[in-house]
């Protein structure tokens, strides 16, 4: 059975388990199959897990996109729990560390 913490300071229920997303961004190993991606993301919602990790870096943003749109589909993302990374951007046309607002 999946177990859940409260999340400390806050009234956030979080599954103990995560989707980690980096290899859904695909850059770095060959590609993303949007489609399974999506399915893999609603069969992680289907068996409880509401906590998952992406970030821009993941594929320059890919693996956000495949996140929001798998969201999208099953229509649940006020029961989602986003943990994402910032400090990374690529604006000027390379990768470069920015912590600003």
């Amino acid at each position: 059975m999946l177990e859940y913490i409260t999340i400390k300071g806050t009234n956030l229920i979080s599954s103990r388990i995560a989707l980690g997303t980096w290899a859904i961004g695909g850059w770095i190993w060959g590609g993303t199959d949007e489609k399974e991606s999506i399915r893999t993301i609603h069969a992680a919602l289907d068996h409880g897990i509401n906590l998952i990790d992406t970030a821009p870096i993941y594929g320059q943003g890919r693996s956000e996109e495949i996140v929001g749109e798998a969201l999208h589909q099953a229509g649940r993302r006020e029961n989602i729990i986003l943990a994402t990374k910032v400090g990374v951007d690529w604006t000027s046309g390379r990768i470069e560390r920015n912590s600003t607002r």
